[in-house]
């Protein structure tokens, strides 16, 4: 089963904890209005925490009501104030039904909401960013500038009527001061709380880290607008460092005052002005991240809500409430919790023993970095079984190789570049042997303390160390590699294609290449001149049919690959070299002939394969070919082939 990688009320990693002290908070401030920042980086589960806090608060008594807004998500409106306005006024309205007075009250607000819209629409309209609410005097201005500059009769009919019907019904802004307008706002809002008998409205904003700098200080700018209001609660979600950045944007024209950044200095100081209270997401430790990983595999096999799973989670989340005494999973616990189910997710526990000191230490502990990991994994062995070839991938060595390609890649192209084409290394088969011998040294020389200095530096007797191998002495330099090449299950003796093609969707780094040296050194003398072409007779004499085969489709794709047929391809001399001593090759030569455009291909076309296409069926073939040349063919094509034909 595939992972799930949107929010979840299931938590894995203790997050709970920060969304009930959240809930208690908000609970606890009463009818004070408060706001609240949870901050971690991409994928450290702050939405989950947001779906944790809406799940504590709707255990409380009736009167808290929570409303979520996706900033991402509401991109697209032309501003992201009224966007908030507007999805708190209708949320508020599906979830509490209206009474005749609270109608009363809504569409007073909608009638503020509306004239933001018709400001924003007509331009040329500037209104305070605190309170989002213009002067009196602006709307008369406005209704003169839309007679005068906007052509569209049923626009500019419209938009007056709508401001027009405002300034006639809107008590609001009778009182031409600023302070008043907005005084009488805040009381709107707080009436129609009031009415609908909600004693805490929370407002669970999320993604606001990744809109563009102009929403977020927007968004920013209309929970301020509210904060002014009793009962209210925002919980922001974001990365902090993504906010900072939105409002030096917003703001990039701050001088600097010597050595001090004043920009960033100004947007530490809005950020910590607008969150009340900012929790900070901690990142997963190592043993954290393993007993996720381990969460996450069982919980790919067993569903997240039976019993055995909710037990395991249970000891989860009591280990990692004392993360400095936290070892991690025992077997013993393993086992009780599982109980009958075991035996069915010892693979998944295999698997993740296996990979969690690396895939701990190379994602961070970043819970979405994690889950992405073996949602690949689960995704790549799914598709291996689509394709057929399932029963080839074991999960553990898929796993490992994996490791190697996202976090060592230099050292995983050279693996597939040194693979044979049996699909088996054999230097890392050499460096395996190396490490578990070192390994086994190691161990006896903890044993035998009382033994010599010679005994204990004794060079190894199963295998020589390749001290010039530079690959060999690259990969011994480092040691995250070494700890990956030491971990099992070794792969030296491994047959590795089944598993460069699971990979295969990103990089081919293992099909693309001719393996043997040999085969590499006689086709780049097949693609060069006569003299190269030549030299090469017995080695091409001596080729196997498979080889022989091989050679042949390598040529072919350089071949292809070339593009210009008009003049002679590099390689056709050396392919028709080759199917001259390897006649169970004419069929294949024939369909690479027939490939060729007949209006695009040159005359080098209608000569030299003779000596080639030997047989009766080649030769009706190639004149079959012919015909259409002649019919089709360029005129020098068609002189040429005429002459040949003489």
């Amino acid at each position: 089963m595939i992972l799930s990688d949107n929010e979840t009320k299931i938590d894995m990693i203790n997050n709970r904890a920060i969304a009930k002290t959240v809930a208690e908070l908000i609970i606890e401030c009463d009818d004070r209005p408060i706001s609240i920042g949870v901050h971690g980086d991409w994928g450290a589960g702050k939405s989950s925490i947001l779906a944790m806090v809406e799940d504590e608060l709707s255990k409380q008594k009736d009167g808290i009501e929570c409303i979520r807004f996706n900033g991402w998500k509401h991109q697209g409106f032309e501003d992201a104030k009224i966007a908030l306005m507007s999805a708190i006024v209708s949320e508020l309205t599906e979830k509490r039904k209206p009474t005749e007075k609270a109608k009363d009250i809504l569409k007073k607000l909608w009638k503020n909401i509306n004239w933001l819209s018709v400001a924003k629409a007509a331009g040329g309209v500037a209104f305070s960013a605190a309170t989002g609410i213009p002067p009196i005097g602006l709307l008369s201005s406005l209704m003169e500038n839309l007679k005068g500059s906007v052509t569209d009769k049923e626009k500019v009919t419209t938009a007056i009527e709508s401001v027009g019907e405002y300034l006639a019904d809107a008590k609001v802004f009778e009182d031409n001061s600023l302070a008043k307008e907005f005084s009488e706002f805040q009381t709107s809002f707080e009436d129609l709380l009031k009415e609908s008998k909600i004693k805490k409205l929370v407002v669970l904003i999320d993604d606001l880290d990744r809109c563009l700098p102009k929403v977020t200080i927007e968004t920013l700018e209309a929970v301020r607008l509210f904060m002014f209001s009793k009962s209210t609660a925002f919980v922001i979600a974001a990365d902090e460092a993504m906010i900072e950045y939105a409002v030096r944007n917003h703001f990039p024209d701050l001088p600097d005052e010597g050595d001090i950044r004043t920009g960033f200095e100004y947007s530490k100081r809005y950020l910590e002005k607008l969150i009340q209270v900012p929790f900070r997401i901690p990142a997963l430790g190592e043993i954290e991240s393993g007993m996720y990983i381990t969460l996450l595999l069982i919980g790919s096999r067993l569903k997240e809500d039976s019993a055995q799973f909710d037990k395991l989670l249970t000891v989860a989340i009591d280990k990692m409430k004392k993360p400095w005494e936290n070892l991690g999973f025992t077997i013993e616990q393993l086992k009780e919790a599982l109980g009958d189910q075991y035996t069915s997710v010892l693979n998944e526990i295999t698997v993740s023993n296996q990979i969690a000191d690396i895939l701990a230490k190379n994602t961070q502990g970043n819970p979405r970095k994690i889950k992405r990991f073996i949602n690949m994994l689960l995704l790549r062995d799914k598709i291996a079984g689509a394709r057929g070839f399932g029963d080839s991938i074991q999960i553990p060595i898929l796993a490992k190789m994996m490791l190697a390609e996202y976090f060592f890649v230099d050292e995983y192209k050279k693996i597939a570049a040194l693979t044979d084409d049996n699909g088996k290394c054999s230097l890392l088969h050499t460096f395996e042997i190396q490490k578990q011998q070192l390994s086994k040294e190691s161990e006896t020389a903890d044993e035998d303390a009382e033994k010599s200095k010679q005994e204990k530096t004794k060079t190894p007797t199963l295998i020589s160390k390749p001290e010039k191998d530079k690959d060999l002495v690259a990969w011994e330099s480092n040691a995250d590699f070494t700890a990956w090449a030491s971990s099992e299950p070794y792969l030296g003796e491994i047959d590795l294609r089944p598993y460069f093609f699971a990979s295969k969707e990103k990089e081919d780094f293992f099909f693309a290449q001719v393996k043997s040296e040999q085969l590499r050194n006689l086709i780049s003398k097949l693609m060069g001149g006569e003299m190269n072409i030549a030299s090469a007779n017995d080695e091409i004499k001596a080729l196997s049919p498979s080889d022989a085969k091989k050679v042949f489709e390598v040529l072919s794709s350089k071949i292809f690959r070339n593009g210009d047929i008009a003049n002679k391809p590099n390689g056709i001399e050396g392919i028709k070299a080759l199917v001259s001593h390897h006649a169970e090759l004419e069929p294949s030569l024939i369909g690479l002939i027939e490939t060729f455009d007949c209006k695009r291909v040159g005359a080098w076309i209608c000569t030299g394969w003779d000596k080639c296409l030997t047989s009766e069926k080649s030769k009706s073939s190639l004149s079959k070919y012919y015909e259409s040349l002649s019919k089709e063919g360029g005129i020098i094509v068609k002189t040429a082939l005429k002459n040949t034909r003489k």
